[in-house]
Order: C-alpha cells, then structure tokens, then sequence
C-alpha cells in the first residue's frame, strides 16, 4: 500500500503527540480518573448518533464533575463493563453496583441498594404491595430520570453573607485534619446535605418531567398536572423568582426526617399528605407555625378551568375583567394626556 506524503505526516504528527497526551493529561485530571477515560472524553464534540438516531453526547466537563458528588468514584466503578481502551458502547449504568468508596458508619462498600428499597416501597416503586408489577410500570421513574449528576451546594457558615466554602471555617478544620483534599470533600459534602439540594423551581422542574405529561396523567388517572397546577399557586409564583424559603414538592410530600425516596400515597395513612396528616405540613415550624389545620384543607393542585374549579374560574375571569375593565381606560385617557401635553395647537380638521 503506498501511503501519501499528506498523510505520514498526518501519521507522524498523530504517533508524536500521543506520549504528549498520555503524559500531560493525567497529571490533571480528577483523581477518579485512573483509567484515564478523559484522554477522549475531555474534548466537547465528542459524540455521535446512535443506532436508534438519538444524538449522544460523550463529553466529560471535568472542573463540573470533580464538583459533583461522585467526583471520587472511578468512571470504572459505574461503567463496570469497559475493560479496554478503545471500548464498545458502553452498557446502561446500573446504579446499585458496589463501588469502591467504604461507607464511613457501616464501614462496607458503598451502594445505592438501600435507597433502592425505599423506593420500591414508595409511591414512586414499580411493583405493588402484593409483590405484583403495577399498571404502565415503565412509567414509574428510574435513577436517572430524576437525577443528574448532583453538584455540591457549600455553605459560609462564617458571616453568611455569601455561599461557598468559608476560609475561616476551613482553618478550624486544619486544626485536626492536615490533607486540604480531604478537608475540601469533607466541608462541601456536609454543609451540602444542610440546606436544599436543588432550589425549589429546579426541583419542580424535575417533578414536571412526569407529572405535566397529561397523556401520563390520564394513563394513571390522576386529578391535575400537578407542577402546572403548582405554578398556578402563591408558592409557585415565589418560587420562580428563585426564593428558595418557598415550600417544593418535597416539603409537602415527604415525611419530615425521610428521605425522598419514601415517599408515600396520599392514601398511605402514614403519608404526610394523608388527609389526616395534611394539617401538619403547613403548621410546621418552618412555614405557619401554630395555623389552624383548616388553612391544609383547600385544594392546593386545583387547575382553576371550568371543569374542575367553576368557582375559582369564575372568580379569575372577574378578577380579570375588573382589572382590564380599570386599567384599559385609565391608560386611554393618560395617553390622551400625554398626546395633548406634547402637541398643545394640534387640531383635528374634518374634511371637507
């Protein structure tokens, strides 16, 4: 085969700058990365489409990742069936595989098995109390579908007058712990865990994927689209404007103290949402402290349409017409004003 001088010297240049990658890129990259998977993945094009047609995309953002909670899992501890490099399309992550990192408490390998029952146990759990596969089963949500790479949330515990890590806060750590690496994990993963994960719009959002799907609705009979009907509401109208004191689907749907993987129906008695509890939720210290458990009786998710809300449709629409009614012909006659003041000798002459 003869072979172009254009292309040995594509050739040469190529087998010349792969010590250079193999031996600079490393050195920077994220401890998990033993494998030295961002060799390829570092690179923002990198992606292709699948044979089902589904653009994928293969880039690595590596300053967000070791920002991320699995900042220390190895790429291999998820992707357990690549073993070489070049690899074959990777399988899907299971996320209930053992990685490597000991669980400090129990001192074992960690996973996501625990949580895993909790959710089979939820609302959210494909299989039914009698150990039978519910209705539209692929419906119910996996890892994934509502959780993306979490990103550590540090708070300032020092004058609390911006968020992120506290330099006053990191020397009292180096009184006893002398590795900045250890120190940096530690502080984000705790002050994380101490405030919300996510704000409350992005957790609606997350909520929304499923629960403003209207033929998801109807499949499984529920009442309203409930992030919609949400974001009809004093809360959700707050929470837009990013005001993370606002209550999201977590506050009222999760017991206090669980985690959100238990979260129950709202005819599980054990619910924080059970008739019978609901008084609770909003009378809690946090929100309305000492409320009458009448102020959890109205119809949070109410869509307010004629079908399921005549009362508060009716009342919108004349809110509506009232406020249009006034404000239309105010702005005519300022306008008028304003006309007049500007061109004092205007005249309108009729034709003759």
């Amino acid at each position: 085969m003869k072979v172009s001088l254009p292309n040995l010297k594509s050739y040469l240049l190529l087998f010349l700058s792969i010590p250079f990658l193999v031996f600079s890129s490393p050195g920077s990259a994220f401890a998990a990365d033993i494998g030295n998977c961002l060799l390829c993945h570092k690179y923002p094009g990198m992606s292709r489409v699948d044979e089902e047609g589904k653009f994928r995309l293969f880039f690595i953002n590596e300053s967000i990742y070791n920002n991320g909670v699995h900042s220390k899992v190895k790429c291999e501890g998820c992707h357990t069936d690549i073993t070489e490099i070049p690899h074959k399309p990777a399988k899907k992550v299971d996320c209930l595989v053992e990685c490597h990192i000991i669980e400090p408490s129990s001192e074992k390998k960690f996973s996501h098995k625990s949580v895993d029952a909790d959710m089979s146990q939820s609302v959210h759990g494909r299989i039914d109390p009698a150990g039978k596969s519910k209705k539209y089963a692929n419906d119910f949500p996996e890892c994934k579908d509502c959780h993306d790479e979490p990103l550590y949330r540090p708070l300032s515990f020092f004058k609390k007058v911006r968020p992120g890590i506290s330099e006053a806060s990191l020397g009292r750590c180096r009184v006893c712990h002398k590795k900045d690496e250890f120190i940096y994990r530690f502080y984000n993963h705790v002050t994380t865990r101490l405030h919300k994960s996510r704000n409350p719009i992005n957790i609606a959002e997350v909520c929304a994927r499923c629960h403003n799907d209207s033929q998801l609705v109807e499949r499984h009979g529920l009442s309203t689209k409930a992030v919609f009907s949400y974001g009809e509401t004093f809360h959700g109208k707050a929470a837009r404007f990013l005001d993370e004191r606002i209550p999201d689907c977590l506050d009222c749907h999760v017991n206090k103290g669980q985690s959100a993987h238990q979260m129950l129906s709202h005819k599980n008695t054990q619910a924080s949402t059970n008739d019978m509890n609901r008084g609770k939720i909003c009378s809690n210290i946090d929100c309305h402290p000492n409320a009458s458990p009448k102020l959890a009786t109205y119809n949070v998710h109410a869509e307010f349409n004629l079908k399921q809300s005549p009362a508060q449709y009716f009342f919108t629409v004349f809110f509506i017409v009232l406020t249009g009614g006034t404000l239309l012909p105010l702005m005519g006659i300022i306008l008028l004003d304003l006309i007049r003041r500007f061109f004092p000798n205007a005249v309108i002459k009729r034709r003759k």
